[in-house]
């Protein structure tokens, strides 16, 4: 009997111990490791979104406890699984959000040194959408108008909570585009298809009332000319409510950038006639800008009239002052000094002082007229450089997409290099000019400084009168394409492209002026060469020669990480044509492709990206070329 009770008090002690160590291993705080697998059912021809959606999700998963807080110390085991169980059913709503209805979530907790948890998602199929929509007091043929426009829309849409949200978002908009004014969903339910791999969404709208644009009511600041505004309203009284041109008037207004702030809203309806009202706030009147551009540029020498040897310095400081709105009628006064730092001993510093007035509605509404005087001093790869210009602009949009320009400018230059790219001749040495240039425009890009999609095709021709200088005149022209497409629908990652050809018409390439013919390279054009030098030079000068035609191309792939940061690959290349000279003593390098290849990154700010580049030549001259050019400026190379 004693024994039985010393054996059962030895057990209970023991089986106490064991569980108090087990209390004490698992009160511990411990460190953890996340990780994350996502499988996915793919198709060859499956849209690009689908891949982007995939990353989406991985990037909400780290967001999550388990992997946001594993740096965090566990107090023990019950609560590391309570918090992997929750983000379990978190990823699980991230699929079902995304249009995976069929996806599977699995974890496993491995006890070693560290503890591992190891979260396996397999997501399937994203499941595509089906719509069934009615409308509440129409008849059938008002659906039977609708079907090939809403069934449109449903053609970019997948079953996720997000495209469908966004769907029904763009059926009230196209009822709104043509004169229902408040439309509103009555009743919606979506389906879950299994078997189908659907989402079946049966929709049911009501249409509300049509209505018509009645008067406009103007709240603005002193100061501003109303006409200003009223010739920014697309619609007139008496005009069908269009959502469209409520939108495109206050988008008008905002890139006037003389308004801090912009709401365009329609009032109550009465009688069909709906009451608009326009609200703004000034921006501030004046804005000061310091900026540091640099373009890591071939520093070349040139044999002066001084015989000093100068070398040029690729950094550009400027100093900017912009008024808005600067006597009353929207428009911009801007004032530009900028210096380009330079060895003293040479004498010469690189400077430019530029005053621009843009001035709105001169002629028509939404006419732009643009005054500029200027005055610089450069000193480029080619030759030095002073010049004295003044003109004007004229440009008249026909429609958004579509716009003409011609202008008048007049220029005074006197212009320094090597005696041999003036080819044994005083003209062109110093000489003035007159030239009006002509523009079109088709622009479908949605934006100027960071376009995500759509085209831009640009056709330029320019006449130009000289005196002084070995021709009469010169026709120069261009024509340009870019095209930018977005690779999912966020506009997360887009292959931009662009090509630009220019001709100057008649003339040996030995008559035109030094800073007229056309050259290639630099921060806007190909990248891995500096400025003017992707073009062949002549032998023993180390000068580019320039030609009489010009090829130019650059490709980009950009994708954006977050909403601040994003990088870009890039390759560009060009060729100038018609660049041999008809005197003996000038021998030009053998003709080729100039290419470069490179990345950069990309902060992206309210005016625009900030870019900094780095470029690298093919094919690389040496003693000519640098192995590397590094670019820093605003928005985008093309």
């Amino acid at each position: 009997m004693v024994l039985r009770v010393f054996c059962c008090i030895v057990f209970l002690v023991f089986r106490y111990a064991l569980f108090a160590g087990n209390a004490m291993l698992e009160q511990r705080d411990f460190h953890y490791a996340a990780h994350v697998d996502i499988k996915m059912e793919k198709n060859l021809f499956e849209q690009l979104s689908d891949i982007i959606s995939e990353s989406e999700i991985a990037d909400e998963i780290k967001k999550l406890r388990t992997f946001s807080q594993q740096d965090k110390t566990v107090s023990n085991m019950r609560a590391l699984r309570d918090r992997v169980i929750n983000d379990v059913d978190a990823i699980y709503q991230k699929a079902y959000y995304y249009g995976f209805y069929d996806a599977k979530v699995n974890y496993k907790i491995k006890k070693l040194d560290v503890v591992h948890v190891d979260i396996s998602v397999d997501l399937g199929r994203i499941f595509n959408l089906e719509l069934n929509f009615t409308f509440d007091n129409q008849d059938d043929d008002f659906k039977t108008f609708y079907d090939p426009i809403f069934f449109q829309k449903l053609r970019m849409s997948k079953a996720s909570m997000k495209d469908m949200k966004k769907l029904l978002e763009a059926m009230l908009f196209e009822l709104q585009k043509r004169g229902f004014v408040e439309p509103t969903i009555k009743e919606k339910k979506a389906t879950v298809q299994y078997d189908k791999h659907s989402v079946l969404l049966n929709v049911v709208i009501d249409t509300g009332e049509k209505g018509y644009f009645s008067d406009t009511t103007i709240k603005a600041f002193p100061g501003i000319n109303t006409e200003f505004i009223k010739n920014r309203i697309d619609w007139h009284e008496g005009e069908m409510f269009d959502i469209e041109k409520v939108q495109s008037t206050e988008e008008s207004l905002k890139d006037t950038q003389i308004f801090s702030r912009v709401k365009v809203k329609s009032g109550e309806m009465a009688d069909e006639r709906v009451p608009m009202s326009i609200n703004l706030e000034e921006e501030k009147k004046h804005t000061i800008g310091v900026s540091l551009l640099y373009s890591g540029m071939r520093n070349m020498n040139f044999e002066k009239k001084s015989q000093t040897q100068k070398s040029l310095k690729s950094i550009i400081a400027r100093l900017s002052w912009e008024r808005n709105n600067a006597f009353g009628n929207g428009e911009k006064l801007n004032v530009i000094i900028e210096g380009t730092p330079m060895k003293i001993r040479s004498k010469r510093a690189d400077y430019g002082f530029e005053t621009k007035l843009m001035q709105p509605d001169i002629c028509m509404r939404n006419d732009t007229m643009t005054y500029v005087i200027s005055r610089r001093q450069e000193l480029t790869n080619a030759f030095f450089k002073k010049s004295d210009k003044g003109g004007f602009l004229y440009n008249y949009p026909f429609n958004k997409i579509f716009s003409v320009g011609i202008g008048f400018m007049t220029e005074r230059n006197v212009l320094d290099s090597s005696d041999v790219l003036f080819c044994n001749s005083e003209d062109n040495r110093k000489y003035e000019d007159a030239s009006i240039p002509l523009e079109f425009v088709f622009d479908k890009t949605d934006s100027l400084l960071n376009p995500t999609e759509g085209y831009r095709l640009t056709a330029k021709y320019t006449k130009t009168f000289f005196r002084h200088a070995g021709i009469r005149n010169l026709s120069n022209a261009e024509l340009g394409f870019a095209y930018n497409y977005s690779l999912d629908e966020i506009k997360r990652t887009v292959l931009a492209f662009n090509v630009k050809g220019v001709q100057i018409l008649k003339h040996n390439v030995d008559d035109i002026p030094i800073d007229k013919r056309l050259y290639a390279g630099g921060m806007n054009s190909v990248r891995g060469y500096a400025n003017q030098m992707a073009c062949e030079i002549i032998e023993g000068e180390g000068a580019p020669f320039g030609g009489k035609k010009l090829l130019e191309f650059n490709t980009e792939v950009r994708r954006k990480f977050n909403s601040n940061f994003g990088g870009v690959l890039f390759f560009d290349g060009a060729r100038i044509f018609e660049n041999q000279s008809r005197y003996e003593n000038i021998k030009i390098e053998k003709k080729r492709w100039f290419c470069s290849v490179g990345f950069g990154v990309r902060y992206f700010t309210s005016i625009g990206p900030i870019r900094v580049d780095f470029a690298f030549p093919i094919k690389r001259r040496r003693g000519v070329d640098s192995r590397m050019q590094f670019i820093m400026s605003l928005g985008q190379a093309f």
